[in-house]
């Protein structure tokens, strides 16, 4: 009984050290974020406020309903087999429930994703590229590089020159990409697998503050799409923009011309703007999608396999749509590999916490 007893006390004590780890780690990237924009950044309070507001709400609700699902999930999973407490006092299973709930870890998390997104996408569009995008250049030389002197663009629409095949990956890249976001918000309501959960949220918030803000501001460039307008004098991926454009007008509208089109407006108009900003280099959007393929090997083999094709066609469309070099895709893989081994180094994924 001793030996138990002080097995689960280790066990408990051990699980709460590092649910600490946690809320201080989250704390301080969030802080790093703000400091980074006060520091550099000219941007109101009312433009982070504006943006935060907007986040929040849209995190918040995503959460509650997460929240209440789990809920009515579990309730209706026990009640089929109630036991002698619970038949004796029926809101015992609810004391019980909730007490199971790492409220401190919910609050602490959402609050961090709300602050460190909010201060990325207004660092975004008023520090990244504020001074001119002086390394496309040098990324078209890397991509060229690569590919035996021919530009990625090239070869991906030759694998797929149809219309309907760049409508397809259009599709993919953003609207069915948004149910990837929704990683976080699940993390921060599971009651599983803490090391793992701890390890995404983690790596998910360093990676904007170190990929999308501190490494896209030092290797600040605009993407292929914005050749003429933020960099070069239009002439490099002008086969490429055509190409987009005669494809919008047989297929679109794409939902990539759209948001090319928003981000720019927000650009000259020196706004930032829910999603705004612009740079190519780290991508972010293949960062997140990885993010995914790390959790779900350790989730499921085959869960990760599907989740890496998925990944490898956004890393595809990024290219074939104009919004990224090929190594915009890579140098962010390998700055996500370092950021996601340390976290879980750090929160026991790999080896001992």
């Amino acid at each position: 009984m001793t030996t138990g007893t002080t097995s689960s006390f280790t066990t408990t004590d051990a699980a709460s050290k590092i649910g600490a780890r946690f809320r201080v780690a989250v704390v301080g990237i969030s802080l790093i974020a703000v400091a980074l924009l006060v520091f550099q950044s000219d941007a109101g309070i009312t433009d982070v406020t504006k943006i935060a507001t907007g986040y929040g709400i849209g995190v918040s609700s995503i959460v509650a309903v997460l929240i209440v699902a789990r809920f009515v999930w579990f309730r209706l999973r026990d009640r089929r087999h109630p036991n002698a407490e619970e038949q004796a006092d029926p809101m015992v299973w609810y004391r019980a429930y909730l007490a199971q709930v790492r409220w401190s870890d919910i609050t602490i998390a959402l609050i961090g994703l709300i602050v460190t997104v909010s201060c990325f996408t207004v660092y975004k569009a008023t520090v990244v590229g504020s001074e001119g995008y002086g390394f496309d250049g040098l990324f078209i030389a890397w991509d060229r590089a690569l590919f035996g002197g021919n530009d990625p663009w090239v070869l991906t629409h030759a694998m797929l020159p149809s219309a309907f095949a760049t409508k397809v990956i259009d599709i993919l890249y953003h609207p069915v990409f948004l149910p990837m976001i929704i990683g976080y918000t699940v993390c921060v309501t599971a009651h599983s697998k803490p090391a793992l959960r701890y390890t995404y949220i983690i790596a998910y918030l360093v990676s904007f503050v170190f990929i999308g803000m501190i490494s896209a501001d030092a290797l600040h460039s605009a993407g292929p799409i914005y050749d003429g307008v933020l960099f070069g004098d239009g002439t490099t991926f002008a086969p490429l923009i055509d190409r987009l454009a005669a494809q919008n007008g047989a297929a679109g509208p794409f939902s990539a011309v759209l948001a090319q089109d928003y981000l720019l407006q927000l650009n000259e108009r020196d706004v930032a703007g829910l999603g705004g900003g612009i740079s190519a280099m780290p991508s972010m959007h293949i960062v997140l999608a990885f993010l995914w393929v790390f959790a779900a090997f350790h989730l499921h083999r085959i869960l990760g396999v599907v989740v890496t094709i998925y990944a490898t066609v956004i890393w595809f469309g990024s290219v074939h749509l104009g919004w990224h070099y090929f190594v915009d895709g890579l140098v962010g893989l390998i700055m996500l590999a370092v950021i996601w081994y340390a976290a879980g180094r750090t929160f026991g994924l790999y080896g001992r916490a």
